[in-house]
């Protein structure tokens, strides 16, 4: 893979299934300050994701970002952050939903049964993932460009119907500023992706130099892509018949029945299916890795089982009845307090690893990479708290319960002796001993 590989490969990434998704529920939050919320959750998500690509511009490892991680971690923590990746699995009850809704708008009379529509849909998308997707996924992949031109035709469509001084009443920053960092937060769900990128060095022609251009490029693309979108949803019309939309009915405000047809189906749909379709055949894979390093039990080494036990899961967040904003909002706090703790042990790679930094394709001083680093900590932080504060006490104490036990399974697994860690060394440096 070359950049221009890497760098579209980034932006595929980051224009997923989120923005899709949540932008209507983040104009519900913030009413028009959402094209400000998708600026700033980007530069959260920037922050918050440098650690990485100063790894990947010092190291070439096959193991992708669990890898990265375990450079900087203790095995507990490497354990932490592998469970936190099993947890986060339940990001596919989010597609779920999307799904449920976008279908309703092309089907009203499934609207009455969005929990039911959302179910089947993950059943059709995990059986297609157990079964074995390798060359339907490559057909899927091949026509990613079409949710760009979607999002093309959403902004170019919309875009002179936008009220640029406002309705009458118009709320911006609705909830004041509490609420719009509640919507940065909720935003960086749909501003994150551009580190799928890390997991695929081996592939790369020059994975330490052309991986961090490729992601800095992809960011900032992306973000004049967000700015234009956010503006056009939330301007098009009064704050109460955007707010908590999804964007194939905002869509359906100003653009033709034919564009917005294709906007639902070319764009959102596709995009939630290559996301799903992308994600689920692997993440049991990493799942039954840990199992095979003693994090859990043997019986996380069947694939079927873990697939049966992945789809149940999803389905309680579904049926339970959890909107986009809270599901996506339990999962980013656990996620970002893991984050902080990574970056934090991050700021001692200089020393750790002196002859790699020195190596570093990004030049930078210590002093200026650890004031990055402070930064991602704090946005991480800052990201966790307003991420919780969007949920209701039953559960944001869920939640807390859901972050103690992270941090205390892996504990008890280590004490068992089951755990057995296999570390991971720069492929770049196997390939000078192997000559």
């Amino acid at each position: 893979m070359n950049l221009f590989d890497l760098t579209f490969m980034a932006m595929g990434g980051i224009i997923g299934a989120g923005i899709f998704s949540s932008v209507g529920e983040g104009i519900g939050v913030t009413g028009r300050s959402i094209t400000l919320a998708l600026i700033v959750g980007m530069v959260f998500q920037m922050s918050q994701q440098v650690r990485y690509v100063f790894t990947s511009s010092m190291f070439k490892v096959s193991g992708g970002m669990y890898s990265q991680d375990a450079l900087v971690l203790t095995p507990y923590l490497t354990g932490v952050a592998g469970l936190m990746l099993f947890i986060n699995a339940l990001n596919w009850a989010v597609y779920g939903i999307s799904i449920a809704s976008y279908i309703g708008d092309l089907f009203p009379v499934l609207k009455n049964f969005p929990e039911l529509t959302a179910a089947v849909a993950l059943a059709i998308f995990f059986v297609i993932g157990y079964i074995g997707v390798s060359a339907f996924t490559k057909v899927l992949n091949a026509f990613g460009i079409l949710k760009f031109v979607a999002l093309g035709l959403f902004i170019f469509y919309g875009i002179t119907k936008v009220q640029a001084g406002g309705f009458e009443g118009e709320p911006y920053f609705y909830g004041g500023t509490a609420d719009f960092f509640t919507a940065i937060a909720l935003m960086s769900f749909a501003c994150g992706g551009a580190t799928k990128i890390m997991n695929v060095q081996a592939l790369c022609e020059n994975p330490k130099r052309d991986i961090p251009k490729a992601w800095l490029i992809s960011q900032l693309v992306v973000v004049v892509i967000y700015a234009l979108l956010g503006y056009v949803a939330s301007g098009v019309a009064p704050y109460d018949q955007v707010a908590n939309q999804n964007l194939g009915a905002i869509g359906g405000m100003f653009m033709p029945i034919a564009v917005t047809g294709f906007f639902v189906v070319g764009g959102a749909l596709l995009s939630i299916s290559t996301s799903l379709l992308s994600s689920i055949p692997g993440t049991p894979l990493t799942v039954m890795g840990m199992a095979d390093d003693g994090w859990l039990p043997k019986i996380f080494k069947n694939r079927l089982f873990v697939f049966i036990l992945l789809y149940i899961i999803n389905l309680i967040p579904i049926f339970l009845g959890f909107s986009l904003s809270e599901l996506i909002s339990m999962l980013l706090v656990p996620t970002m307090i893991i984050t902080a703790i990574k970056n934090y042990r991050g700021m001692k790679m200089p020393e750790m690893y002196p002859e790699e930094w020195a190596n570093c394709s990004i030049k930078c001083s210590i002093g200026l990479f650890k004031a990055l680093l402070a930064i991602s900590i704090v946005t991480s932080l800052i990201t966790s708290a307003f991420s919780l504060r969007n949920l209701t006490m039953t559960q944001a104490i869920g939640t807390v319960i859901m972050t103690i036990l992270v941090f205390v399974y892996p504990k008890i697994r280590m004490g068992s002796g089951k755990v057995k860690i296999v570390s991971t060394t720069d492929m770049d440096k196997e390939e000078a001993a192997a000559k």
